[in-house]
């Protein structure tokens, strides 16, 4: 893969790393897991927020990981994923596979089935998209990877949103902003 070099020729600007993610907490987003099966057969998941569609021909979707996550490598060796859109009574989940653990399918085994290339597939989310590895692009400290769905579903549940650190369901997280008048 390539990626681009600064289109400006500008040196980077350093930022505050914390006030920076504060200020990207400002955009609500939807709630996602994505999942896959590493090479050795371990099944890998974990909650993202950086999910975004790309394309309707073909049907191309994206999601970033950072690099230097302990579950990078099965992703970015995969030929396949599945991205769900969690729903608002997912939250729990949510925050399960956000956490680095030895085995995080263990508290969850009856939640999933099989999906494309075996990898675990939720029963029931907001939708779900089976993927597979369409490109790829390292950026920074993350790499951006973009499938190719082959396969989909999507229900009438309520989605799982995520806005300045908090989640819930749209009236949740509402409810938590200041109104201004």
């Amino acid at each position: 893969m390539y990626s681009w070099s600064y289109i400006t020729g500008d040196v980077p600007l350093s930022v505050d790393a914390s006030r920076f993610r504060r200020a990207l907490g400002s955009f609500p987003t939807g709630v996602c897991l994505v999942t896959t099966v590493g090479p050795d057969g371990k099944r890998e998941g974990m909650t993202i927020n950086s999910f975004a569609s790309v394309s309707l021909t073909p049907p191309l979707v994206l999601w970033s990981i950072r690099d230097d996550t302990r579950s990078a490598e099965a992703f970015l060796t995969s030929r396949s994923y599945i991205i769900s859109i969690l729903a608002s009574d997912q939250k729990e989940m949510a925050s399960h596979f956000a956490k680095p653990a030895l085995d995080k399918f263990a508290a969850y085994e009856d939640a999933f089935t099989l999906g494309i290339g075996g990898c675990p597939k939720l029963r029931h989310s907001a939708a779900t998209f089976e993927c597979s590895s369409y490109s790829r692009y390292q950026e920074g400290d993350h790499t951006i990877l973009v499938g190719r769905v082959d396969a989909f579903t999507n229900s009438e549940s309520t989605p799982l949103l995520f806005h300045s650190g908090q989640m819930g369901s749209v009236w949740e997280v509402a409810e938590k902003i200041p109104h201004q008048a």
